[in-house]
């Protein structure tokens, strides 16, 4: 892999050139759950008089509609890219389609941790809602049913479906997102807690090659150097793109909070991170600028 340059990049315009196509995480990147992050737009539109294609690519379990609707509220319009994948679109397009191996433990009634805040993830009439951990034959997780939950709020439901040998499938592999000022927690943090308790999940999203695979057929381009992704998280974002080939753009300012007080780049600690999650960037920059 391309190791990249170490210095910070003042702009994405002057590594455009070097890409045909781009794929942007959400979350952290262009908005912090509530307003799109300054300079962000630019980006967007110097992409387009480029001629250059873009698609989002999120963890969000929801469908790609409702973050297509987040995204237009949020000031960036639909003619700003090509398509969006998220983990939870690409989770009921697995489902009803089925054929895919990794998901045959799948069947039967199904506990989902999310029923009210995130009701599409699972396609309408594939399988009996139970009610309880003890009525189900697998978990579907698409993260907690209200965003102050904590992980002590699901212990014992995670608990009672590790004992009882439930597989979990995963539609968000996120751990946690800032949301403004509040760190929250996110469906890989209850599936974090599931594989320490003895449970088996199943994962649907970065940094897993399956949404990457969509992202590069939705682009249209079939080397994946010639793909930028550009994200906030080097454990999902990053190490995906490290995994299939693509090159990456890390913002420093997302969720690892790597920035010094005089907002440049916190080289040293972007190392300590790179090394514990085995995953490197081929690009920095401090915030998503043009």
């Amino acid at each position: 892999m391309d190791q990249g340059s170490r210095e910070a990049l003042a702009g994405l315009d002057s590594i455009a050139d070097q890409y045909d196509g781009f794929i942007f995480d959400v979350w952290g990147t262009v908005y912090d759950g509530g307003r799109i992050f300054p300079d962000v737009a630019q980006v967007f539109e110097g992409l387009r008089r480029l001629s250059k294609r873009v698609v989002f690519l999120s963890n969000s379990p929801q469908l790609p509609s409702v973050v297509g609707e987040r995204l237009s509220g949020i000031g960036l319009a639909a003619g700003c890219h090509d398509g969006i994948v998220t983990s939870g679109g690409e989770t009921h397009f697995q489902l009803s389609a089925g054929g895919l191996p990794e998901l045959a433990p799948f069947t039967g009634s199904v506990y989902l941790t999310g029923p009210d805040r995130f009701p599409d993830t699972l396609p309408r009439d594939h399988a009996i809602i139970a009610k309880s951990i003890s009525d189900a034959d697998w978990i579907l997780n698409a993260g907690p049913n209200h965003p102050p939950e904590t992980l002590d709020d699901y212990e014992e439901r995670l608990r009672d479906g590790a004992a009882r040998g439930l597989p979990m499938l995963c539609a968000n592999p996120d751990k946690t997102v800032l949301h403004g000022g509040d760190r929250l927690i996110c469906a890989g943090a209850l599936a974090e807690r599931y594989v320490l308790l003895g449970g088996t999940v199943t994962y649907i999203g970065k940094p897993h090659a399956l949404v990457f695979k969509r992202c590069a057929e939705m682009l249209g381009i079939t080397k994946p150097e010639r793909i930028l992704m550009v994200g906030d998280n080097l454990e999902t974002d990053v190490l995906g793109a490290n995994r299939v080939g693509c090159h990456s753009l890390l913002v420093a300012s997302g969720v690892h909070g790597l920035l010094e007080s005089d907002g440049t780049v916190a080289l040293s600690r972007l190392g300590e991170l790179e090394s514990f999650f085995s995953a490197r960037p081929n690009h920095v920059i401090s915030e998503l600028k043009w």
